[in-house]
């Protein structure tokens, strides 16, 4: 097709596109006006009065500050739109606080809804905190240093890179708030295996927002909401297959709790999924568990089919955590808790994301993306935690706070940038940017110092055998960093 008519053919389809919006606005519309004046107002025949009311109570149940009276209306329509990523279903106009809603027959409005108001929230608190909007935002912003982004390919203010959805700051923000704030937006499952894919955010890659509680504290700030005590990410413990080498029968499981007190219940959703090394569909196995409390989760999954038709395999736990009381979720992210089953020897292997097997790097690097960012630290054979790794004239380094007994960021700095911290009852004392180190009192000698990237120390993976007493191991891609401490 020449130019000119691949210019006819957009001509053609924006006036198709116009034709059936006019349309729609030439419908006598159902309306609901809300308490606070905002006005639903739908142009599909499917959505009376008393759904756009019920999509208003839908709205209620989200945690919201003062920006929901600025909310000016919503409006819904049977057509298709077409934004800059192809397709849409919803957009948010800030300048009329206006959400728009499209394709309401045939696809689900709800989860749509709530992202569209994800923006109008974050729009509003972002520019009331920061005075800047989405559109605007950069790395230096305090958003994005909290949202740990750095090193992916985020569309920033200025970004030469093509619009892709799941790298634009203001989609980020609004699945944020769907997670964080919109859990209860949607009905609440009945039985505890329900809970998986209960909600995920569309960004896979970039840092779970629930394992960073420094951004719910942020908007909660920010909108004057009630503050809540994050839920914690389940950790695994132990796992181990049963069986022989001609089936294997169980995967055995425990896990941390993520209650934050001892009469906390919470339901989880535990899922594997197993991958054969000469590709197709993977295979799964999915259970769920009710517990009150804090002490260890235990678990078994039945893996007998995903065994017979893979025989040995690699594959991935992802476990959710749903308080239904406080509208909470959490769940294990998409780069955490992979390993490897050999049938011949019944053995499992902890590994780090299968960046190639899974088609990570191509993908990314189609989308901007060079390196893989995220390092996942293995603990004495088990996955702990994840972190973004940093790449200085190729020294490795990785935020000190993996290495702080308690919770991260408990090591103590004083203002002479002298850092002090325990791990596996060695008492570490550094002073940032200099090349001695006291361990249980011993002086040491580092090679390359302990410093600060942005706002938090790091520390060279190279050093910390020194520092810790501690076998380390990166992996080749970077993508895992084994560490043993040689206790059980």
């Amino acid at each position: 097709m020449g130019k000119w008519g691949a210019i006819m053919v957009m001509v053609i389809g924006a006036g198709l596109l116009w034709s059936s919006l006019s349309k729609a606005v030439d419908r006598e519309p159902s309306v609901y006006v809300s308490p606070e004046g905002i006005r639903f107002v739908s142009y599909s025949t499917e959505w009376k009065e008393d759904r756009l009311s019920r999509l208003y109570n839908l709205l209620t149940s989200c945690e919201h500050g003062e920006e929901l009276n600025k909310l000016k209306q919503v409006l819904l329509y049977p057509e298709r739109s077409i934004g800059k990523s192809g397709f849409r279903v919803g957009h948010y106009d800030a300048e009329t606080a206006t959400i728009r809603l499209y394709e309401v027959d045939a696809t689900p409005v709800e989860r749509t809804f709530i992202h569209e108001y994800g923006h109008h929230f974050t729009y509003y608190w972002l520019h009331r905190t920061e005075g800047i909007y989405p559109d605007d935002i950069k790395p230096a912003s305090a958003w994005a240093e909290l949202r740990q982004l750095d090193g992916f390919p985020v569309r920033w203010a200025g970004s030469p890179l093509p619009f892709i959805h799941k790298w634009d700051p203001g989609e980020i923000m609004a699945e944020d708030y769907v997670l964080l704030f919109g859990v209860g937006s949607r009905p609440m499952p009945e039985e505890p295996q329900q809970t998986v894919y209960f909600l995920r955010h569309e960004n896979d890659y970039i840092p779970a927002v629930q394992t960073l509680p420094e951004i719910r504290r942020y908007w909660e700030k920010a909108a004057g909401l009630t503050p809540k005590q994050p839920l914690r990410q389940p950790v695994i413990r132990q796992w181990s297959v049963d069986g022989d080498k001609e089936s294997a029968d169980a995967l055995h499981l425990s896990f941390t709790s993520s209650a934050t007190d001892s009469n906390q219940s919470i339901q989880y959703g535990i899922r594997i999924i197993g991958f054969s090394d000469q590709g197709g569909l993977p295979t799964t196995s999915t259970t769920g568990m009710t517990a009150v409390g804090q002490e260890e989760i235990e678990a078994s999954l039945d893996i007998r089919s995903i065994q017979r038709e893979l025989n040995s395999f690699y594959a991935q736990i992802q476990i959710w955590a749903l308080d239904q009381e406080s509208k909470q979720l959490t769940y294990t992210p998409y780069y955490m808790n992979w390993f490897s089953y050999d049938a011949d020897t019944d053995a499992l292997k902890p590994i780090p994301l299968p960046l190639e097997k899974q088609g990570v790097p191509r993908k990314l690097k189609h989308e901007g993306m060079d390196r893989w960012p995220i390092v996942v630290m293995f603990m004495n054979g088990m996955p702990v935690t994840a972190v973004r790794k940093y790449d200085d004239n190729g020294t490795v380094y990785v935020p000190l706070r993996l290495f702080t007994e308690g919770t991260p960021g408990s090591e103590t700095m004083d203002d002479a940038n002298l850092v002090r911290f325990q791990f596996s009852n060695h008492l570490v004392q550094v002073q940032l940017n200099q090349e001695q180190a006291f361990v249980d009192g011993q002086s040491v000698r580092l090679r390359h110092a302990i410093k600060k990237i942005g706002k938090e120390p790091v520390v060279p993976v190279s050093e910390l055998p020194t520092l810790l007493g501690a076998a380390v191991q990166l992996d080749e891609e970077g993508g895992g960093m084994f560490v043993n401490t040689g206790a059980p």
